[in-house]
Protein backbone atom coordinates (compact mmCIF):
# COMPACT_ATOMS: atom_id res chain seq x y z
CA UNK A 1 0.00 0.00 0.00
CA UNK A 2 3.01 2.54 0.62
CA UNK A 3 3.82 2.21 -2.26
CA UNK A 4 0.85 3.27 -4.64
CA UNK A 5 0.60 5.99 -1.99
CA UNK A 6 4.08 6.83 -3.06
CA UNK A 7 3.61 6.00 -7.16
CA UNK A 8 0.51 8.23 -6.93
CA UNK A 9 2.77 11.18 -4.64
CA UNK A 10 4.98 11.28 -6.95
CA UNK A 11 2.58 11.60 -10.19
CA UNK A 12 1.23 14.93 -7.98
CA UNK A 13 3.98 16.34 -7.84
CA UNK A 14 5.18 15.31 -11.19
CA UNK A 15 2.17 17.21 -12.77
CA UNK A 16 2.76 20.25 -10.48
CA UNK A 17 6.23 21.14 -11.48
CA UNK A 18 5.70 20.41 -15.09
CA UNK A 19 2.14 21.57 -15.37
CA UNK A 20 0.72 23.91 -12.47
CA UNK A 21 0.22 27.76 -13.18
CA UNK A 22 1.26 28.73 -10.00
CA UNK A 23 4.95 27.20 -10.57
CA UNK A 24 4.91 28.75 -13.60
CA UNK A 25 6.98 32.10 -12.30
CA UNK A 26 9.35 29.48 -10.84
CA UNK A 27 9.59 27.02 -13.40
CA UNK A 28 10.22 29.78 -16.11
CA UNK A 29 13.16 30.74 -14.04
CA UNK A 30 14.41 27.50 -13.64
CA UNK A 31 14.25 26.97 -17.57
CA UNK A 32 15.75 30.19 -18.35
CA UNK A 33 18.86 28.88 -15.78
CA UNK A 34 20.08 26.48 -18.25
CA UNK A 35 19.47 24.10 -21.31
CA UNK A 36 19.39 20.53 -19.00
CA UNK A 37 16.67 22.19 -16.67
CA UNK A 38 14.60 23.80 -19.87
CA UNK A 39 14.69 20.47 -21.35
CA UNK A 40 14.11 18.36 -18.08
CA UNK A 41 10.93 20.41 -17.13
CA UNK A 42 9.24 20.23 -20.81
CA UNK A 43 9.02 16.86 -20.60
CA UNK A 44 7.04 15.16 -17.75
CA UNK A 45 8.03 11.77 -18.25
CA UNK A 46 11.72 12.80 -17.63
CA UNK A 47 10.77 14.75 -14.39
CA UNK A 48 9.25 11.64 -13.09
CA UNK A 49 12.38 9.62 -12.77
CA UNK A 50 13.79 12.43 -10.40
CA UNK A 51 10.48 13.03 -8.53
CA UNK A 52 10.42 9.20 -8.15
CA UNK A 53 14.17 9.17 -6.90
CA UNK A 54 12.87 11.92 -4.43
CA UNK A 55 9.91 10.43 -2.85
CA UNK A 56 11.66 7.58 -2.04
CA UNK A 57 14.40 9.59 -0.24
CA UNK A 58 11.94 11.27 1.86
CA UNK A 59 10.07 8.45 2.13
CA UNK A 60 12.90 6.39 3.53
CA UNK A 61 15.01 9.27 5.55
CA UNK A 62 12.00 11.49 7.12
CA UNK A 63 9.94 10.15 9.53
CA UNK A 64 6.91 12.73 8.74
CA UNK A 65 7.00 11.81 4.91
CA UNK A 66 3.59 9.87 5.42
CA UNK A 67 2.16 12.80 5.78
CA UNK A 68 3.50 14.60 2.71
CA UNK A 69 2.42 11.69 0.45
CA UNK A 70 -1.01 11.92 1.97
CA UNK A 71 -1.65 15.34 0.84
CA UNK A 72 -0.45 14.51 -2.49
CA UNK A 73 -2.06 11.62 -2.78
CA UNK A 74 -5.27 13.38 -1.33
CA UNK A 75 -4.71 16.25 -3.72
CA UNK A 76 -4.85 14.00 -6.72
CA UNK A 77 -8.07 11.76 -5.76
CA UNK A 78 -9.95 15.54 -5.35
CA UNK A 79 -8.75 16.14 -8.58
CA UNK A 80 -9.65 12.55 -10.38
CA UNK A 81 -12.98 13.37 -8.00
CA UNK A 82 -13.43 16.90 -9.64
CA UNK A 83 -12.95 15.07 -13.47
CA UNK A 84 -15.32 13.11 -12.90
CA UNK A 85 -17.94 14.97 -11.32
CA UNK A 86 -17.65 17.12 -14.31
CA UNK A 87 -18.03 14.47 -16.74
CA UNK A 88 -20.77 13.44 -14.95
CA UNK A 89 -22.72 16.81 -14.73
CA UNK A 90 -22.22 17.40 -18.71
CA UNK A 91 -23.78 14.17 -19.33
CA UNK A 92 -26.42 15.15 -17.80
CA UNK A 93 -26.76 18.64 -19.11
CA UNK A 94 -26.84 16.76 -22.54
CA UNK A 95 -29.18 14.88 -21.04
CA UNK A 96 -31.38 17.50 -20.09
CA UNK A 97 -31.13 19.41 -23.05
CA UNK A 98 -32.01 16.87 -25.58
CA UNK A 99 -35.38 16.29 -23.74
CA UNK A 100 -36.38 19.67 -24.26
Amino acid sequence: MKIILCIIAAEAMTQLACKAEIFDTLRFYLMSTNKFLRRLLQCPYCVSVWIAAFTTLLYYYWDYSFLFVLMLVIHRGSNFLHDVFRIVVNIKIDQVLRRE
